[in-house]
């Protein structure tokens, strides 16, 4: 399966947004279809550029069997 890091929910008092933690640390954030992808160097650096806010950690969901 490929692995494409730490899933995450940044809470910005604003708004919600997804993104990941790469296996290399570095943090992508989906803003918006319209504007696309941010990345920083660490998921740090990431909450610093949007002036603060929180990481919710998710959990990684592997498919089963029944799940299709």
């Amino acid at each position: 399966m490929f692995n494409v890091g730490r899933p995450f929910r940044l809470h910005l008092p604003y708004q919600v947004l997804g993104g990941w933690e790469l296996t290399d640390g570095q943090a992508l954030v989906i803003d918006d279809g319209g504007y696309g992808i941010t990345a920083a160097s660490t998921a740090a650096d990431l909450i610093r550029g949007y002036g603060g806010g929180q990481l919710e950690w998710l959990e990684q969901h592997h498919p089963t069997q029944h799940d299709q």
